[in-house]
């Protein structure tokens, strides 16, 4: 286990340890940290990279600091944004780092702002991570067509922890995420690696990663057992 994914484990089981004090839906990332790791070790300052709801792992990955951190999800006025926007749907503008609790809610601005930064001849690249859920959103499928279209430099990364809520994923879907992609034409890759290898040439590229959630989808001081 690398030192990052140590950080990311004991920020989260503090959180866990300390959620009777907190009042807004937090869904943490045990066992998504993997994903994390590469991307904290390939991503530039100069990248983006757009998050869901459960997002812990990704804010460190781009540089985020636990403090901030902490401090938003409790509702601290010193925490990243001023405590507004609780765990869900942080924000850092500085880091290039945006998150929403819509699911699916930011696959359109991800490539939106590729196109963007593809017009301005930057060298920097997107990634849009989002879950297995994500998948089932219309703008999904929107946008990979839209950035194959115009050889956008971005890199979408599936975390399929086969659940959505307590739903799994056979039970609400036919087919695998992978096959139906790569039919819109996006180079599929094995490795975090490979995707944004990919970007970094200028072309779209898809990594799904299967993954194991090792807590509650959902917690917060409300939803704790008396």
């Amino acid at each position: 286990m690398s030192e990052f994914t140590e950080r990311v484990r004991a920020f989260e089981h503090r959180l866990q340890a300390h959620m009777g004090e907190i009042f807004c839906p937090v869904h943490l990332s045990l066992g998504h940290e993997g994903i994390a790791d590469d991307l904290h070790r390939l991503l530039t300052p100069q990248d983006w990279l757009f998050s869901t709801h459960r997002n812990h792992h990704h804010y460190f990955a781009k540089g985020g600091t636990e403090e901030k951190l902490w401090d938003e999800i409790m509702g601290a006025p010193s925490g990243l944004n001023g405590g507004f926007a609780g765990s869900q749907s942080i924000s850092d503008d500085v880091l290039h780092f945006h998150a929403s609790a819509i699911v699916g809610g930011l696959v359109g601005t991800a490539t939106g702002t590729a196109l963007a930064l593809q017009l301005d001849s930057s060298n920097a690249i997107v990634v849009c991570c989002v879950g297995d859920a994500g998948t089932k959103q219309g703008v999904f499928w929107e946008s990979l067509n839209f950035a194959v279209l115009h050889c956008l430099p971005i890199a979408y990364i599936v975390e399929n922890n086969g659940m959505s809520v307590d739903a799994r994923l056979g039970e609400r879907q036919f087919a695998g995420i992978s096959g139906r992609v790569a039919a819109f034409g996006l180079s599929v890759r094995d490795t975090v690696d490979g995707a944004l290898e990919c970007a970094r040439m200028g072309l779209p590229a898809f990594h799904e990663a299967q993954v194991t959630l090792e807590c509650n989808h959902i917690d917060m001081a409300s939803m704790l057992k008396k």
